[in-house]
Parts: structure tokens; C-alpha cells; sequence
């Protein structure tokens, strides 16, 4: 799940000229001819919702139409997906993706007095159905995607994992992929006076943990694999289970290595955004400088720690994604959905 707090708008345009300007009522997206193309049906509660899709073709997006707007009729946009939408969504519309290629989803809401994005990387499978529902949650907006399949007549829709990534071959080519400002030449003095703000920076939560936890992580996956046997009411091969351990025991440590990357990351993106000022500007930012300024560093430091806890928690995102995918993978080599509604799903 995705969240953003909406942002007050400005200017004297009107939401009518913004939303009935800016697309037709369909939108500018085609559906895609594939005969394995996945499907996707986008819900909104959200007052003038709508959903932009883009990928290094289509840099600048493509609209799929408009739903919950004052001034027209949602749009009845469907593509004939096998599961019904939800008996609560009132709004909604439904495309066809092409299967296996990456997307940049963003989804908008416009308001009286405010707006609201939110964007999220997207690959659809071939002929997978999914939904995703956008809503107001408090001062917030937020997207959940799931996967829709039916299993013994029963729907399921398994949560995904989202993550943020943009499009880096659209970098420079669109507003919303702005080109990456270029560092001026980087001299030792710079270097060192860059890599004492990122050091002072990190507080104690950011680094890693020492203690060996290997024992109480074999005892969690021991008693994972218990679990998962006494709710299958048939016999698997020990080859099976041979894999399943191990999936468990590789995601274990991807978890673990998730404090370290983080802090990687977060000094990378941290040095490189010091790279682009002037000197004086990073004089400034300097804990121990004799021209520091404290405010100012401290508002830079709270900038990049929500950079730093967005970037942990999209890892912990992908790490559950990679983990998704490998059970998931094992369970249908060995058709366990086939007779199991609690398998694991991709």
C-alpha cells in the first residue's frame, strides 16, 4: 500500500478545466491486443480520480479516463474481467495491459482545495487480473493492489507489495521524470567536508544490528515450515519442503540485510544531493563549520532521514515481492492451489 498527503493547490485554474481539458472522457490510454493481455480494474472512492499509465514508450502518460467528477458521468470503461468488482465500489474503470512489461502507474485525486499522487511500478503477468483501490484515509490518499484469482469458486485477491521506482529511461524526457542535475567537479576538500554532514547524520537506528540472530531465526522458520504442513491436508514430496526451507532461510537474510542497504543507499543519494551545491552551501550544512547553519542542516537532515525510512521500506517491499514470487513459483510446479486456497500467489 502506497500513501501521500495531499498538497493545497494554487492558481486560479479550475478543476473542470484541468480534468475535462486535460483528457477525453475514455482517456488517451488503448487497450492492448495481446491475446495473454493482463487486466486491471481501478477503483476510486476519490472525488475526480484518475489513473495515468507510463512506461519508456509513453514518457509523458497516457489517462484511462475519469471517474467521480462533478461535471460528467464516470467513464464505464470495462475490459471484461472474470471477477466482478466488489459489491461497495461505485466507481471504477477497467484496461488491458500488455503482459510481462513494466508500467509506472500514478493515480490522482483533485479536490476543492487540494491534490493528491500517487505513483507505483507495476509489471502485469500474462492474463493476470488485478485491482487497485484508491481512497482517502484520513489526510492521506492511498493505493492497495492485489491479484484476483478463483480458486474452488472462491475469489481471492492477494495483496502486492508496491514499490516506487520511476521510469530512469524516461529520466529528462518528461516533468515527471526530471534529468538528474549533473555534480561540479569534486575536489578532496569537498569530499571530505561532504562525508562528515552524511556521517553525523546517521543516527543509531539506521546501522545495522550485530547480534547473531541465527537461532532464534531457525526456531521462526522451524516453526513456519510446522504450521504450513498442519494446514495442508495432503502429502508433498520432501523435495517440496526441501525448497520451501530453503525460500524461508533466503528470505531471512534478505530481511537482515535490509537495515545495511538502506544505509548504503541513503548515503549514496545523500552524497550525490551535497555534490550538486556550491561549496558555501555545503559550508553551511557543516555540523562543526564556524558558518554552520543549524536550521538549516537540521531541515536537511530531516529530509534525508524520510528519504532514508521511504528507501527501508521500499526494500522491505521488494524483499516480500522476491519472496512472494519464489513460493509462489514452488506452489504451482507442484499445483498446491490446485488444491489448497491458501497457497502462495504472485
Amino acid at each position: 500500500m502506497f500513501s501521500f498527503s495531499p498538497q493545497r493547490l494554487r492558481g486560479g485554474v479550475t478543476i473542470a478545466a484541468l480534468l475535462l481539458g486535460g483528457c477525453s472522457f475514455n482517456g488517451s490510454y488503448p487497450d492492448a491486443s495481446e491475446s495473454d493481455s493482463a487486466k486491471l480494474r481501478f477503483i476510486s472512492s476519490n472525488e475526480n480520480s484518475t489513473l495515468d499509465l507510463f512506461d519508456e514508450e509513453h514518457c509523458g502518460g497516457q489517462t484511462t479516463g475519469i471517474l467521480n467528477n462533478l461535471f460528467t458521468a464516470n467513464t464505464r470503461r470495462r475490459a471484461d474481467m472474470s471477477i466482478a468488482a466488489p459489491d461497495d465500489a461505485k466507481a471504477y474503470l477497467e484496461v488491458r495491459l500488455r503482459p510481462d512489461h513494466e508500467l509506472f502507474a500514478r493515480a490522482n485525486t483533485l479536490g476543492s482545495a487540494s491534490v493528491c499522487t500517487v505513483g507505483f511500478n507495476f509489471t502485469p503477468q500474462s492474463s493476470g487480473e488485478y485491482e487497485a483501490n484508491f481512497r482517502h484515509t484520513g489526510n492521506t490518499c492511498q493505493v492497495s493492489l492485489s491479484r484476483l484469482r478463483q480458486i474452488d469458486g472462491k475469489v481471492i485477491r492477494s495483496p502486492i507489495a508496491l514499490t516506487y521506482k520511476g521510469l530512469p529511461a524516461c529520466a529528462g524526457r518528461s516533468p515527471i521524470f526530471p534529468k538528474s542535475v549533473e555534480a561540479p567537479p569534486q575536489s578532496p576538500e569537498r569530499a571530505a567536508l561532504i562525508a562528515r554532514i552524511v556521517d553525523a547524520s546517521v543516527i543509531p537506528k539506521m546501522k545495522s544490528d550485530n547480534d547473531d540472530a541465527s537461532s532464534s531465526r531457525d526456531a521462526l522458520i522451524g516453526t513456519a515450515m510446522d504450521e504450513r504442513k498442519q494446514r495442508l491436508v495432503f502429502k508433498l514430496p520432501d523435495v517440496y519442503w526441501t525448497e520451501y526451507h530453503q525460500n524461508l532461510e533466503q528470505f531471512a537474510k534478505d530481511e537482515m540485510a535490509i537495515k545495511a542497504r538502506a544505509l548504503e543507499l541513503y548515503k549514496d543519494y545523500y552524497t550525490r544531493s551535497l555534490g550538486v551545491l556550491e561549496t558555501p552551501q555545503i559550508v553551511e550544512l557543516s555540523p562543526d563549520g564556524p558558518t554552520a547553519d543549524r536550521s538549516k542542516a537540521m531541515s536537511t537532515n530531516n529530509a534525508m532521514l524520510e528519504y532514508y525510512y521511504r528507501t527501508y521500506r521500499e526494500l522491505e517491499k521488494e524483499t516480500l515481492s522476491a519472496h512472494q514470487a519464489r513460493m509462489a513459483d514452488l506452489d504451482q510446479r507442484f499445483d498446491v492451489c490446485k488444491r489448497f486456497t491458501g497457497c502462495w500467489q504472485n
